[in-house]
């Protein structure tokens, strides 16, 4: 029989409600009940709303309903709810509170890949979540059975076996840069960065212009990416951002660092780390468009040593570039986390990982790379591993 899928449109769950047939056994609860949940990385909230049957949320220029990832017939077709890193017409740096679960506890939205990867772990161990940067909770709360996945942009931090990292796609580290249409840093160099990162004053002359050092949230993918690429460490960045007066802005929003940038006097310049992935998502109306004043403006992700841009092309239709991507310096692995629990034992999940793990797995399937790549990333290739694999362990 046809079973009817309906993905919920509650407060926190990202994107809207669609309906898709598939061939199984019919089930009477519809799939919010029964979906796995999600939380984590600004960075893939877009992708992860595609690949749960939903439509990017308004105002997105461009309206596809991508057919839901599930797992196998066999696991009874499950899917996924994706929980955004900050709610509707919100902020990351006031996300609130989320329901992941029918019943289950409100606690702290995760609003970034190390906060939505300590959530999943207190719901493994469960020692209780609180969101230290954001909290509305204030509190612990006990999210044992909240939490199945994280969405992240890096690898673990934290050894431990706790978790397994389960990469599916690849991304780049891009740095928007703003100039007053002057096209002075429209090329920046490594050196030049870590230079400006490590300014006790959060300001470097570059092609005769003053830059200034802003950065993203702490906990954040772009800015944790753009530390380790240009060697510095998270203090002295902190420090640069916080003298520079331009920390702690919402990831992957070039509208929130055009307003302190646009703001600058002439020959005073700005730049900030994004998600290339997210920056050509947002540029083509795949995704919530975050950028559009930033674009409008002139705002653009600069080229980096002699990688070029990450991005060819121009708006609706850039697309990455593999050779950027492919960088061990500025491209980098996205992951699904589960808990390393959850594959093999007695409390192996059979459909959790009919959906993220291994070659054959639903995310590695030629039809949702097709997904992935629409929003921005690219595929791994050889030397940034295989898609599906489970060899990478961490606790953070």
């Amino acid at each position: 029989m046809a079973t009817a899928l309906a993905l919920a449109l509650a407060s926190g769950i990202a994107g809207l409600a669609t309906l898709v047939s598939f061939t199984s056994s019919a089930q009477a609860d519809p799939s919010f009940v029964s979906a796995y949940a999600g939380v984590g990385a600004d960075v893939t909230q877009d992708v992860y709303a595609g690949l749960s049957g939903a439509s990017p949320a308004p105002p997105s220029s461009v309206v596809n309903f991508f057919t839901p990832l599930h797992s196998s017939a066999a696991t009874n077709n499950k899917t996924i709810n994706s929980f955004d890193a900050n709610p509707a017409g919100g902020t990351t740096t006031n996300p609130g509170c989320v329901t992941t679960k029918l019943g289950g506890p409100s606690f702290d939205r995760p609003n970034s890949t190390t906060a939505g990867l300590a959530a999943l772990l207190a719901a493994v161990t469960g020692s209780g979540y609180v969101n230290s940067s954001a909290s509305c909770t204030v509190s612990p709360v006990n999210v044992t059975g909240q939490i199945d996945f994280s969405r992240a942009a890096r690898g673990p931090k934290t050894a431990g076996t706790t978790l397994t990292f389960i990469p599916f796609a690849r991304d780049g580290l891009g740095v928007v840069y703003y100039d007053h249409s002057t096209g002075n840093i429209a090329s920046l160099t490594t050196g030049q960065l870590t230079t400006l990162y490590s300014s006790p004053s959060g300001t470097s002359t570059i092609g005769g212009d003053t830059v200034f050092a802003c950065l993203t949230i702490a906990g954040s993918t772009p800015r944790s990416n753009l530390e380790a690429a240009i060697g510095v460490s998270d203090t002295t960045a902190n420090a640069a951002a916080n003298a520079a007066g331009c920390n702690n802005l919402i990831q992957n929003s070039g509208d929130n660092f055009y307003s302190f940038a646009s703001g600058l006097p002439a020959g005073s310049d700005a730049v900030v780390p994004i998600s290339a992935g997210s920056w050509i998502s947002q540029a083509n109306g795949q995704a919530v468009d975050r950028c559009s004043t930033a674009r409008a403006g002139g705002a653009d992700l600069a080229a980096i040593d002699a990688l070029g841009k990450p991005y060819s092309g121009t708006a609706p239709s850039e697309a990455p570039r593999t050779p950027y991507y492919t960088s061990t310096t500025y491209g980098y692995n996205l992951y699904t986390v589960v808990p390393t629990s959850k594959l093999s034992g007695f409390t192996q999940d059979a459909a959790l990982e009919s959906l993220f793990s291994g070659s054959g797995s639903a995310l590695c399937s030629s039809g949702e790379q097709t997904i992935v790549h629409t929003f921005g990333f690219d595929s791994l290739v050889s030397g940034e591993g295989t898609c599906g694999t489970t060899t990478q362990q961490g606790n953070g």
